[in-house]
C-alpha cells in the first residue's frame, strides 16, 4: 500500500540490500548473537540491543499501535509480539520490503510504504511510535514547519487518551558536548553550532522539545534517558530516578560513551560531568538522548501504567537468550524501591553441574547505598587515591571475613572444575589457605554495597556461582581486576596511565596487605577466559577448545 504525502523516501544507509537477502534465506531469532563481523549498519539493524528501548514498556492488554518511520523492522519486531494489532509505516519501499521479509508471519502486522504524514488515520491508535524519525521531518514533510507538522499528525493519530513514544538524540548530551561526532552528519558540534549549513536533519534540546509537544497538544509529559543513547540501549533511566532519594544512576550508565565509527574519544569525563549536573539538579538536560511518553492527558492509560519504573537495565546481546535478563527498578513510594529481575523471555533456569544462573526475582533496593566500585571511583576522581586504597581494602577484608580455611576436599572440587571445564590447575598453592562459597563468585566491588553513614553491608546480583567453593584469591583478584579495567577506562582524564590501572597510591597499598600479596594473574586469566565463553555459548558446563570430555 502506498499513501501519505510524497509516498516514497529514498532514504538509505546502504544495508537493505544485505538484510533483505539475509531474512530472506534465514528464519531469525531477533534476540540469538548476531554477525559481529558485519558492517555497522547492519549490526545496527540486527542487535537486540536495538529492543531494549522499548522492550520495558507495559503496552496493556491490547489495541492498535502506529510505528512511524519503522526503518528496516529492528523495534517492529518487537511490536509485532504483543499482543496489539500493529501498523508499520516506513517511508522508503525498500525498508518496508526488509520489514516484510524480517516478520513475514506476523498476524497482526500491517506494513505500509508511505510518508508518516497525511494518512487516513483520525484518532484510531492507542499508541504512536517516533523513534529516531523527528530529526529528519526537514527533509521528507513539506510546509514551514516540518517538525511541528510530524509532530501535529502523530496526534492526529492518536485516540484521546493515546500516547505518544517519541525518542531522538539529544542536541545538548553529554557525548557531544565532549565532541563525539553527530550521529547524522559525522561532525562534531553541529548540533551545538546550530547545524550550520543547514544539513536537512537535526536534534533538539531539552526545553525546546517539550515546548514543541505542548504545541502539538501534548500537555503531559515522561522523561526517560536511554543510555548509550535511543540507538542502542541497555539501560533506561528515567527523570524520576534522577531525583529519587537515594537512588545511584551512574552505575547504569554506559560511560564513557564509545564513537561506534572508532573516530573519536570523548574530550572530558563523561563520568564527572554528570556527577556535577546530578548534584545540581539538572542532569535531564544532559543526557544523550530522550525517550518521552506524551499524551495529551495526565489520566493516559499508558502512562499510569509505566509511572512507577525508574530504571530498567537489560543484558541483550552478550549471551543466548536463556541466559538475556531484564532488572527493573520500580518505585513504591513511602515503602521504597524494589528490584525486580526475570529472564528477558520468561524461560525457565537451566541445569549444569559446573554453576548456576541466579536470578532473584524480586529485593529491595538499598536507598542511599554505594557500591564499593562506585565510591572507589568517586575518590579518584576526587584526587583522593589513598581513600580509593582504602575502600578497596575494605571490600577485601569484608569479604575475606566470609571465608574459611581450606581443605583437601575443597581443594580437590576446585581442582576438578579447572581440569574439566578450562584443561588445567587454577591457583596451585592455594589449597591450604581460605576459601569461598561458589555462589560468591559475583561479590565484586560492584555487586558489595555500604551504607555510608552506618556502615552496613549488603550483597547483590549474585548472578554467576559455581557449585564448588573457590579460592578466595579469585575473587580478590577478580575485584581488583575490575576496579583496574573501571579506572583504566577513565585514564585519560583522571590523569593516570592508560597502561597501569590502578594510580600509584592505590598499588603501593595493595601491595603491603596480605590479601593482595598473592595475586595470580595467569590463574585470572584462565578463568575469565572460560567464564567469558561459557557466558556467551549458553552453558556453564562449557569446556574450552581441547579440553577432553
Amino acid at each position: 500500500m502506498t499513501t501519505g504525502d510524497d509516498a516514497g523516501i529514498g532514504y538509505s544507509d546502504g544495508s537493505e540490500a544485505w538484510l533483505h537477502t539475509f531474512f530472506t534465506d534465514h528464519a531469525v531469532n531477533e534476540y540469538e548473537l548476531y554477525p559481529k563481523d558485519a558492517s555497522w549498519a547492519v549490526r545496527y539493524h540486527l542487535s537486540p540491543r536495538r529492543k531494549t528501548l522499548l522492550s520495558w514498556i507495559d503496552f496493556g492488554p491490547g489495541g492498535r499501535i502506529l510505528e512511524l518511520g519503522a526503518g528496516c523492522g529492528a523495534l517492529t519486531a518487537h511490536l509485532a509480539s504483543l499482543p496489539h494489532r500493529i501498523t508499520a509505516v516506513e517511508g522508503s519501499p525498500d525498508r518496508a520490503a526488509v520489514i516484510r521479509a524480517r516478520l513475514p508471519n506476523a498476524p497482526n502486522l500491517e506494513i505500509i510504504a508511505a510518508n508518516a504524514v497525511g494518512l487516513p488515520y483520525d484518532g484510531l491508535f492507542d499508541v504512536v511510535t517516533l523513534v529516531g524519525v523527528l530529526e529528519y521531518a526537514g527533509a521528507f514533510v513539506d510546509g514551514p514547519e516540518p517538525y511541528a507538522r510530524l509532530l501535529a499528525e502523530a496526534r492526529r493519530y492518536l485516540a484521546p487518551d493515546g500516547c505518544l513514544i517519541l525518542a531522538l538524540e539529544n542536541r545538548l548530551g553529554h557525548k557531544y558536548l565532549a565532541g563525539l561526532p553527530e550521529d547524522h552528519t559525522g561532525r562534531p558540534y553541529d548540533g551545538i553550532n546550530g547545524y550550520p549549513g543547514g544539513p536537512g536533519v537535526r536534534t533538539f534540546d531539552r526545553p525546546t522539545l517539550e515546548a514543541m509537544l505542548g504545541r502539538a497538544g501534548f500537555a503531559a509529559t515522561r522523561w526517560h534517558y536511554p543510555s548509550p543513547d535511543y540507538k542502542m540501549p541497555d539501560a533506561v533511566v528515567s527523570q524520576a530516578a534522577l531525583t529519587r532519594d537515594g537512588f545511584s544512576v551512574l552505575p547504569l550508565l554506559e560511560l564513557p560513551t564509545s564513537d561506534p565509527g572508532g573516530r573519536a574519544v570523548p574530550a572530558f569525563g563523561e563520568r564527572q560531568f554528570l556527577r556535577s549536573t546530578l548534584s545540581g539538579g539538572v542532569a535531564g538536560h544532559f543526557m544523550n538522548s530522550f525517550l518521552v511518553l506524551a499524551a495529551a492527558r495526565e489520566d493516559a492509560p499508558l502512562l499510569a501504567a509505566n509511572a512507577g519504573t525508574l530504571a530498567v537495565a537489560v543484558n541483550a546481546d552478550s549471551c543466548p537468550p536463556h541466559f538475556q535478563t531484564m532488572t527493573r527498578f520500580v518505585d513504591k513510594g513511602p515503602d521504597g524501591v524494589v528490584v525486580t529481575r526475570r529472564n528477558l523471555h520468561h524461560l525457565p533456569p537451566l541445569s549444569f553441574a559446573a554453576g548456576r544462573q541466579q536470578i532473584k526475582a524480586s529485593e529491595p533496593y538499598h536507598l542511599g547505598y554505594a557500591s564499593f566500585l562506585e565510591m572507589i571511583v568517586d575518590a579518584v576522581e576526587d584526587g583522593d587515591p589513598a581513600r580509593a586504597g582504602r575502600l578497596l581494602i575494605q571490600w577485601m577484608e569484608r569479604v575475606a571475613s566470609r571465608a574459611r580455611p581450606g581443605n583437601p576436599a575443597l581443594a580437590a572440587d576446585f581442582g576438578a572444575f579447572g581440569r574439566n571445564q578450562l584443561g588445567a590447575d587454577l591457583y596451585p598453592g592455594h589449597d591450604n589457605e581460605h576459601w569461598l562459597p561458589g555462589s560468591l563468585l559475583d561479590a565484586h566491588p560492584g555487586n558489595v554495597l555500604r551504607h555510608p553513614g552506618t556502615g552496613d553491608v549488603r550483597y547483590i546480583d549474585l548472578e554467576w556461582q559455581l557449585a564448588c567453593h573457590i579460592p578466595l584469591q579469585l575473587l580478590i583478584d577478580r575485584g581488583v581486576n575490575l576496579v583496574g579495567q573501571k579506572l583504566k577506562a577513565q585514564a585519560r582524564y583522571l590523569g593516570l596511565s592508560e597502561t597501569a590501572g590502578l594510580p600509584p597510591a592505590m598499588d603501593r597499598m595493595l601491595a603491603r596487605h596480605p590479601l593482595s600479596r598473592r595475586a595470580d594473574t595467569d590463574s585470572l586469566a584462565r578463568f575469565t577466559h572460560w567464564l567469558f565463553a561459557a557466558v556467551t555459548s549458553g552453558s556453564l558446563d562449557h569446556r574450552l577448545p581441547g579440553v577432553a570430555p
